[in-house]
């Protein structure tokens, strides 16, 4: 048989736009103002004092006053131990009875000087040391509760923004079906 059959298949579009979902959000806050507080702090240092006048003296390095009245009792004391030996001397020499000769006394004492020894440590005084006290004065500006007076707070509250939008579906025919029957070959009965 001489038929030819050409078909065309349908095809279908199909357009989509996802649906969406929008948001939009703040967060909450919170203002705060404040002014800033003032702290006043007051110091007094603490003081030492050392007096080492005494420890200095005691080591021989005194100022003139004392060193002047120190030399003038050591003057006075070999000045009256001087006149001491001299009276002693001169007694021993009255004494007329005692056989003895009193010069060969007085140049055997005298030819022979002594001397003590001994160890001796300086300074033998200890420095004078004072300590006057310091102390720290720690204020806030305007009293205790100036601090918390002068803070603002304000709070702002979170705010959510949502917006949709549908999704949508497009279907639409991009092609239609077709069946083409068609007779090729030269026997056509006509005779029917």
């Amino acid at each position: 048989m001489d038929i030819r059959i050409t078909t065309t298949d349908a095809r279908i579009g199909i357009e989509t736009i996802p649906a969406r979902l929008e948001r939009k959000s703040n967060p909450a806050r919170m203002e705060i103002k404040q002014k800033q507080a003032l702290l006043e702090i007051e110091t007094v240092k603490p003081r030492i004092k050392i007096d080492q006048y005494e420890a200095f003296a005691s080591a021989g390095r005194k100022n003139n006053l004392d060193l002047a009245v120190e030399i003038a009792q050591e003057g006075y004391k070999q000045v009256m131990e001087y006149i001491a030996k001299k009276a002693s001397d001169g007694d021993r020499l009255a004494a007329i009875h005692i056989k003895r000769d009193p010069i060969v006394e007085f140049a055997e004492r005298d030819s022979y000087v002594k001397r003590d020894f001994n160890i001796d440590f300086i300074p033998k005084a200890r420095p004078k040391i004072t300590v006057e006290e310091g102390e720290v004065k720690v204020e806030l500006a305007g009293g205790p509760n100036a601090f918390f007076d002068k803070v603002k707070i304000n709070f702002v509250p979170h705010t959510y923004e949502t917006k949709y939008i549908p999704g949508n579906v497009n279907i639409y025919m991009e092609q239609y079906p077709s069946v083409d029957i068609e007779y090729i070959g030269n026997n056509v009965d006509q005779y029917v």
